[in-house]
């Protein structure tokens, strides 16, 4: 009896000795994921500002130069990071998240604007279902680049301030490459966007400048 009563209390504290380790080593790695997830927000936070900050720094300094260069708020009830220059007083340009459907599923990610919302200072995905080695090539430099320095203003008669169209055959400065092989993928960026900047123009921009 005694020998089998050992056996249940043997067992019992083993289970319990592997369930804890399981549920620290999944609650240690959840922590970690967090934080990365967290830098790796920071990052592209800065990167569409134009905030210069090397691949090889380590979490501690994106943190701090995110700190010194960056202020984030709340515009009805959306958030918007507000970047500057070196001297924390003159205002760089302002970013905000983007998103919408895109041909898999959900696209995120942040589009930032000069000081005057006037051009776009870059933009960046970093969140998607699309297919890799097509869709998901809108995650490449090459196709973001695009962006940087796009003007603002609507084409004339429409609401839209740029179009994607094949590779090479754009003929205006809001004509830009789309992804070749995903014409899903890229009309789903090209509507998501254009609305995302239209909103910001007309319902986020009016509030920022009554704050300045």
């Amino acid at each position: 009896m005694k020998k089998r009563l050992f056996s249940i209390f043997y067992m019992f504290l083993l289970t319990l000795f592997f369930t804890s380790l399981v549920s620290a080593v999944k609650l240690y790695n959840e922590d970690r994921i967090a934080m990365n997830q967290e830098v790796k927000l920071l990052r592209i936070v800065l990167h569409v500002l134009g905030i210069a900050v090397q691949e090889s720094a380590s979490p501690q300094t994106v943190s701090q130069v995110f700190s010194e260069r960056v202020k984030q708020i709340e515009v009805k009830q959306r958030p918007l990071y507000i970047g500057y220059a070196e001297n924390g007083e003159t205002i760089t340009g302002y970013a905000f998240p983007v998103g919408g459907q895109g041909f898999w599923g959900p696209i995120s990610g942040l589009a930032a604007v000069d000081p005057s919302a006037t051009r776009l200072l870059g933009v960046a995905f970093f969140k998607h279902s699309e297919t890799p080695g097509l869709g998901a090539r809108i995650t490449e430099a090459w196709f973001t680049k695009q962006f940087e320095g796009l003007s603002l203003d609507p084409i004339a008669g429409e609401q839209k301030i740029f179009y994607l169209k094949a590779a090479g055959t754009g003929q205006a400065a809001n004509e830009l490459d789309a992804v070749t092989g995903a014409t899903g993928t890229s009309r789903a960026v090209e509507a998501f966007l254009n609305r995302e900047l239209d909103h910001f123009l007309k319902g986020i921009w009016p509030e920022v400048k009554k704050k300045r």
